[in-house]
């Protein structure tokens, strides 16, 4: 496991209604085996080693950078993934939003999202323009753009 992870260890088990299920409590040799220095590794594949394991969760770290880009950039930080058919949807949806606002502004994902971006202010200014000329009170056009 390399020089930072030197101790494992392993239950194999049910755990969580799940009938197998794998977890790993790593730490480094040299510190305690306490919450502050444990790496807890929960895994569905019994037949996969802790090496492995403890390698699959380190790429995995890389797939949540994106995730985490993604919420932040394409402000798609309302949209929780926990199931594998949610992370394909969600996959489905980044991809989506990067294909349309390329495809908006043809130089690249950074002109298109501050496109759309600046679309969407001018939208809703045009919206709340148009409400007050309908005389639309404040309260009624707060809970349309879930802001109240």
């Amino acid at each position: 496991m390399g020089n930072e992870r030197d101790r494992v260890y392993r239950y194999e088990g049910a755990l969580n209604g799940l009938d197998d299920a794998v977890v790993l409590l790593a730490w480094k040799a040299d510190e305690p085996m306490t919450p502050d220095h444990l790496h807890v590794v929960f895994d569905t594949d019994r037949e996969l080693g802790d090496e492995e394991i403890l390698r699959y969760d380190a790429e995995r770290w890389t797939i949540e950078c994106v995730f985490q880009q993604a919420k932040d950039q394409l402000k798609l930080d309302g949209y929780r993934v926990r199931h594998v058919r949610a992370v394909k949807r969600y996959g489905g949806v980044v991809l989506f939003a990067c294909v349309y606002s390329i495809a908006e502004s043809q130089p690249d994902l950074s002109s298109g999202l501050e496109l759309l971006r600046s679309r969407k202010g001018h939208s809703v200014v045009e919206f709340i323009d148009d409400a007050a000329k309908q005389e639309i009170p404040i309260d009624v056009i707060k809970k349309q753009l879930h802001v109240a």
